[in-house]
């Protein structure tokens, strides 16, 4: 199947979907937290940990794109959670059908855009050559280890073994197109607050309080052109599902 997912637990359904660069896998502690009270859901994103090309690398086709599949599940009622870029297809997919979701929560999303020097260089050409620049040079495992204990809010609490997670999602068939035309999409994502703040079910926005990459006033922000609950986590920063699970879960069922 080209998308690769975990299906775990039983009762209440709840959707998982991760950020850039990385795979279902960042929910593991998320699954062993809940696993005895609800049904898991983690999907790996296109082009990315076990994925193949199952849609295209936007939020909208990637929501598209996760209809059928969890119908075809048995998944026409849950709880919804997007983390970074997943956090945008979140965005998209409630918009779209409202009707299929209990709850939505978003953690440390990118939803209101980028500066426009970001936009302008990932539109140009030199985006895809410095993508191939890094991920072909002989510090790859060292240079992916040092960025993601620059995301986490406590680095002294990062574990090595967490690396071997985001290079197996690295080595996708197509992660560079699918990176480079994720993080396009980034640029371009335009919130669907009408659609969202229209909708019957309840919002909640969570961010690590330590983000370095996506500040904790985006969240704010966020929150409130949805009409949202904010919630903070203390001492985390952008990898919120790895940093504090039990946080992640707490967001996501009470409410």
């Amino acid at each position: 199947m080209a998308i690769h997912f975990r299906d775990e637990g039983l009762g209440e359904p709840i959707v998982l979907i991760h950020g850039l660069g990385a795979s279902h896998r960042v929910f593991d502690g998320v699954i062993t937290e809940g696993g005895e009270r609800h049904r898991f859901v983690a999907i790996d994103l296109p082009r990315s940990g076990r994925s193949r090309h199952w849609a295209d690398n936007t939020p909208e086709a990637i929501a598209d794109g996760l209809e059928p599949f969890l119908v075809n599940r048995g998944l026409t009622h849950f709880r919804l959670f997007g983390h970074s870029f997943g956090g945008l297809v979140a965005l998209s997919y409630a918009a779209k059908f409202p009707h299929r979701i209990s709850s939505l929560t978003v953690a440390s999303a990118p939803a209101l855009g980028l500066p426009p020097e970001a936009r302008l260089f990932l539109e140009s050409p030199l985006a895809p050559m410095s993508a191939m620049w890094m991920t072909a040079a002989p510090l790859w495992r060292p240079m992916v280890k040092n960025y993601l204990r620059w995301l986490w809010g406590q680095p002294q609490s990062f574990k090595d073994e967490t690396v071997d997670h985001y290079l197996e999602s690295l080595q996708a068939d197509g992660f560079l197109g699918g990176m480079i035309d994720s993080l396009r999409a980034v640029g371009r994502f335009r919130l669907p607050k009408d659609a969202l703040t229209a909708s019957a079910f309840p919002r909640r926005v969570l961010w690590g309080d330590k983000d370095p990459l996506v500040p904790v006033v985006h969240g704010e922000q966020l929150a409130t052109a949805l009409s949202a609950d904010f919630r903070v986590l203390r001492d985390v920063g952008h990898c919120v599902p790895e940093e504090h699970p039990q946080g992640v879960l707490e967001s996501i069922r009470d409410h």
